[in-house]
């Protein structure tokens, strides 16, 4: 029978990332994102065509920040 050396046994407990991410700052940054968006809704029709792209850019780039800082870990 085989046995194993003690540091490469299963039996060693490995930091794993935690199930879930920063709950209170994802709920922050996607609150932003989206009083951003209500805002840009707001005054979309106002305001001109390339700060109103730039602005929907902007708030996508918030959302996948949040998703990749703070987001649930999959």
């Amino acid at each position: 029978m085989a046995t194993t050396h003690p540091e490469r046994s299963g039996t060693r407990l490995h930091r794993a990332k935690p199930a879930v991410g920063r709950p209170l700052l994802f709920s922050l940054l996607l609150s932003a994102a989206a009083l951003g968006t209500l805002l840009l809704l707001v005054t979309g029709p106002s305001i001109g065509l390339p700060l109103a792209v730039g602005s929907a850019a902007a708030l996508i780039v918030l959302v996948v920040l949040a998703w990749i800082v703070a987001g649930p870990r999959l």
